[in-house]
């Protein structure tokens, strides 16, 4: 009986092949991880640049802007309540007007340039141009008037007063509002990339770790197979591979979360907090020059009054039914714009609050002349106070919104430069393992 002996050739192909198949997969593996990690950076990076470089400046432009413009008026309603025999602080005034002009101008143009490609904010930019245009022709009216008038301290003529009326009325009802709802449209733009991010950045991390582990559980299953079929304990190559894999998962996805992160805190301690006091400050800025109306218009005390009252509530809102109910009430468990603020520093705040609250109720209660004196100095005082302490809060936080968006660059950066070099650098390992494996089957 002859027994004829199976040729070796079938299995010599099965064992190729399978060497093949988990080195392909292990490859097609290491190509998807890498495209969840850049997938996953790329989004969040486009966020970061959405609310660090693009639609987060244009928020902060405008909104002060609209600090800026409600200074300009401000100081147009200063210099006609102050009379000739405050020359010298008239021209301060004026200087200060031209100065607020550059600025504001400045940040017409900013605004425009960051909305190229929104037509619906590129024509409220131009709409407030051209109305800031008509609010200095009038403006200028009233001034003239004024000088003509040669008045004293105190509420000027009729007729400036009228011409006062039409400027602050555009600025109030029209150009503010406008530069508002500006700041608004783009604050809706970067809420709305903040919370794709948030979706997104979620996705990109489950994505990486599943593929990162299929490409370990691949590589691994290939260093066994390679182990128990040719007899070695191990092929360094792979193993090398392995560990590049394993070190990629882990940076990237390290990489990924420092970006979420950075956006996160660029998004709620930087820009919120940014935006909520500089509208703070903005509004505040408004109160001022509201005080200085009240005593400039005796036609319209009650309205600026009542303005007054509004906007403390804004800022700082408790139960109250008229100003000096507001004024005698007001404590630190207040909310509004400024409710937000916490620990030491909602305490400075208060106190320079609370003050400048203060001392307008005590203006509220003077005689014409010396509710003027009082407001040109002890009341002004008691405002920058407050005001610098508002400017100090928005410096700090914007430092940690620049920090921030830093970081979540510099994530972007490191991961881009060392991500893709080091799974290329497993791949061409993983060849180089099997390589001298599949040679024996030629």
């Amino acid at each position: 009986m002859t027994v004829t002996a199976t040729p070796p050739v079938r299995r010599r192909k099965s064992v190729s092949g399978r060497v093949r198949t988990l080195a392909g997969l292990s490859l097609l593996m290491l190509a998807v991880l890498l495209a969840a990690i850049l997938a996953g950076a790329a989004s969040t990076g486009s966020s970061l640049r959405t609310i660090g470089h693009v639609a987060g400046p244009q928020v902060l432009a405008t909104a002060n802007l609209y600090r800026q413009m409600s200074e300009l008026d401000a100081l147009v309603a200063e210099t006609l309540l102050l009379g000739r025999e405050y020359g010298p602080q008239q021209q301060t005034d004026l200087t200060r007007y031209d100065q607020q002009r550059l600025a504001i101008s400045e940040n017409l143009l900013k605004a425009y340039r960051l909305a190229l490609d929104n037509p619906v904010e590129q024509r409220t930019v131009g709409s407030l141009i051209e109305g800031l245009g008509r609010y200095e022709r009038l403006a200028a009216q009233a001034r003239l008037l004024d000088l003509r008038s040669k008045h004293t301290a105190g509420q000027p003529p009729d007729d400036v007063v009228e011409a006062y009326q039409q400027a602050t009325d555009l600025m109030r009802r029209e150009l503010l509002p406008r530069a508002y709802n500006l700041a608004l449209e783009s604050g809706t733009i970067v809420r709305r990339a903040h919370v794709a991010e948030r979706s997104t950045t979620s996705l990109a991390r489950a994505a990486v770790v599943v593929t990162g582990l299929l490409a370990l559980a691949c590589l691994l299953g290939l260093q066994v197979y390679l182990t128990s079929r040719f007899r070695r304990v191990l092929a360094p190559a792979l193993v090398v591979a392995t560990v590049l894999t394993a070190a990629g998962l882990v940076t990237g996805l390290a990489l990924v979360n420092q970006q979420g992160q950075a956006l996160e805190e660029a998004k709620r301690r930087g820009f919120d907090s940014v935006l909520t006091l500089t509208r703070a400050r903005a509004i505040s800025k408004s109160m001022h020059g509201d005080q200085s109306r009240y005593l400039l218009d005796r036609f319209r005390k009650d309205t600026y009054e009542h303005t007054f009252l509004d906007q403390s509530q804004t800022i700082a809102a408790i139960e109250s039914t008229s100003l000096p109910d507001y004024q005698t009430k007001l404590h630190t468990n207040f909310q509004g714009l400024l409710g937000s603020v916490t620990g030491r520093d909602r305490e400075r705040l208060f106190a320079v609050y609370q003050r400048f609250q203060q001392a307008d109720a005590r203006m509220r209660t003077m005689p014409a002349e010396a509710a003027i004196k009082f407001w040109d100095g002890e009341l002004t005082q008691a405002y920058e106070s407050y005001d610098k302490v508002l400017e100090e809060l928005v410096q700090q936080h914007e430092s940690d919104f620049e920090r921030a968006i830093g970081s979540g660059d510099g994530a972007l950066e490191a991961l881009w430069r060392s991500i893709p070099a080091g799974l290329a650098a497993g791949a061409l390992l993983t060849l180089v393992g099997v390589g001298p494996r599949l040679k024996e089957y030629r």
